[in-house]
C-alpha cells in the first residue's frame, strides 16, 4: 500500500527562493546604473591604450567581467533546499504501509515550516531536510557540536527540535525529530545532538520502517492525528 502523501514538498522554499531572487535582481539593476558606466569607461580606456584588435578584445573582456560580476547570483540556498525537500518526499512516496506524510506545513504564528511530518504506527516523526551537497564542505562533530564546513549547526538543530516540540504541543503526542541529510556524509552513520537525530537521506525509509509499533497508534488514531495535523498546520505555500 502506498503512503498517503499530502502537500507539495519544497513549495515554500521554492517560493521564498523566487522572492529573494526577484529582490536580488532589483538590487542588481540599481547597482548597474552606476557600475556599468564606470566599467564601460575603463574598458574603452584600456582598449584604446592597447590599440588594435587586441585592445578591442581586452575592452570587451573587461566589460564582460564587469557585467557578469554585477549580475552574479549571490545565493541559491532556498532553491537547493527546495530540491532537497522534493528528493526526501520522493523517498517517502512508497514503501511505508500505514503511514501518512504531510509535506511543507506552516507553523501558525511563525515563519517556520515543517518539511515532512510522518504519522504512523510508530508515532509521529518530524523530518527536516538538509541538502548539504557542497564538495568543499564536510559534516563533522567537533566539541560536542555539529559542523558543516566552517559553519556550526547547533542553532539549526535547536530550531528543528523547537519545530518538533511545536508539533508535539499541537497534536498532544511526542514527536521525534530527525534531520535528513542529502549529500554530505554523516559521521558514524547517525548523530544525536540537541535532541535531534541526524541521518543520511538514504536511511530515512529504513529508519522509519524499523520503528516498532507504539500502543495507541492504530489506523484510526493515525488518521485522526493526520486530520488534526492538516487542520493545525496548513500548507506553507
Amino acid at each position: 500500500m502506498a503512503v498517503p502523501v499530502r502537500g507539495g514538498a519544497g513549495a515554500s522554499a521554492a517560493r521564498q527562493g523566487q522572492a529573494e531572487r526577484t529582490a536580488e535582481i532589483a538590487r542588481q539593476h540599481r547597482r548597474a546604473l552606476w557600475v556599468l558606466p564606470i566599467v564601460t569607461v575603463l574598458a574603452v580606456v584600456l582598449g584604446l591604450s592597447i590599440g588594435g584588435a587586441l585592445g578591442a578584445v581586452v575592452g570587451l573582456v573587461v566589460f564582460g567581467i564587469g557585467l557578469r560580476r554585477t549580475y552574479r547570483r549571490s545565493s541559491v540556498s532556498w532553491k537547493v533546499g527546495a530540491a532537497g525537500e522534493r528528493r526526501t518526499a520522493k523517498m517517502l512516496g512508497s514503501g511505508l504501509p500505514g503511514w501518512v506524510v504531510l509535506h511543507d506545513r506552516a507553523i501558525p504564528g511563525s515563519r517556520a515550516n515543517l518539511d515532512h511530518l510522518l504519522i504512523g504506527p510508530a508515532g509521529v516523526i518530524y523530518a527536516d531536510t538538509k541538502n548539504w551537497g557542497s564538495k568543499r564542505s564536510q559534516l563533522r562533530v567537533q566539541g560536542g557540536e555539529l559542523w558543516y564546513g566552517r559553519y556550526r549547526q547547533t542553532k539549526a538543530l535547536q530550531t528543528v527540535r523547537w519545530e518538533a516540540d511545536r508539533a508535539s504541543r499541537e497534536l498532544g503526542v511526542p514527536v521525534e525529530a530527525l534531520v535528513v541529510v542529502h549529500g554530505a556524509k554523516v559521521p558514524g552513520g547517525s548523530v544525536m545532538l540537541e535532541g535531534v537525530t541526524v541521518i543520511p537521506a538514504k536511511k530515512l525509509r529504513r529508519t522509519v520502517a524499523n520503528r516498532g509499533a507504539v500502543y495507541g497508534f492504530d489506523s484510526g488514531r493515525v488518521q485522526q492525528l493526520a486530520q488534526q495535523a492538516e487542520r493545525v498546520f496548513p500548507p506553507a505555500a
